[in-house]
């Protein structure tokens, strides 16, 4: 079974992919059909200029980085409700105008910050960030162990890069037991390798996080796209010089048009 380490730098080349069970084996569609990453047919002899051109691509680019949650998979919504959750149950206040956007798309050390102090806003008292953290942590886990949701028009559009040789990085906040989970149910998938909210860089909206992603793929950021949802992400991106496309302006499955046979 292959792990987060599997696909971390230096284990995985951009030519060497991950194998073992189908990707997104348990994964549905926002209709719930049922979804496999081989169902999606491969997308075989795909040109891929007019997409490129749709991006605002100059050239062909030499790699693909793209966020996790609410990019990729459908895991964002469940953010918020955990976070919730464990704010009020631990005597905490959560402001709902001012707390999301404290915790969409930063790193694991900003949000767990993030759930102390709306806890310590209700309590007066010092709350544990990490325990904060590790119990919403836990919570996202379980949910995707469950079954994941691809965005749609994200498991054509990844499949299509892979046709098209590139190689792809992951790059999310979230902690890297999550990104386990995730590869858990991967298996026959495009990535060569991630970054996660546990390497030990500054988070969002530092460009960090996009820099190392195209430094293990052995790449210019500068000949990348980068695919994001959040304010913090596609900041990141953008200082990094990345081409950045935003899927909240504009959801991937909008670009399947693009894909020409």
């Amino acid at each position: 079974m292959p792990t987060a380490d599997s696909i971390a730098t230096g284990r995985c080349s951009p030519d060497r992919k991950v194998r073992g069970a189908p990707l997104f084996g348990s994964a549905r569609r926002s209709r719930g059909q049922s979804l496999t990453w081989l169902t999606l047919g491969r997308l075989r002899n795909i040109a891929l200029t007019d997409l490129y051109t749709e991006l605002g691509l100059k050239n062909a680019p030499v790699a693909i980085l793209s966020d996790k949650d609410g990019t990729i998979v459908d895991t964002e919504p469940g953010w918020r409700p955990a976070s919730i959750k464990v704010v009020e149950e631990a005597g905490g206040v959560w402001l709902p105008n001012e707390d999301p956007q404290r915790i969409l798309g930063v790193s694991s050390k900003d949000h767990a910050t993030a759930l102390a102090q709306a806890v310590t806003r209700g309590t007066g008292e010092k709350a544990d960030p990490q325990m904060l953290f590790d119990y919403v942590g836990n919570a996202i886990e379980a949910r995707m162990r469950k079954g994941l949701v691809l965005m749609p028009g994200a498991g054509e559009l990844l499949s299509a890069f892979e046709t098209a040789g590139l190689p792809q990085a992951l790059v999310t906040a979230s902690p890297k037991s999550l990104v386990q989970a995730l590869v858990d149910g991967l298996g026959d998938h495009p990535l060569s390798t991630y970054v996660s909210g546990d390497d030990e860089i500054p988070g969002q909206p530092d460009p960090a996080p996009y820099l190392l992603g195209a430094e293990r793929l052995g790449v210019d950021i500068n000949d990348c796209p980068v695919f994001e949802d959040s304010d913090t992400g596609l900041a990141a991106a953008r200082a990094a010089g990345a081409t950045v496309h935003s899927v909240t302006e504009r959801p991937l499955a909008e670009l399947l048009v693009h894909l020409s046979e």
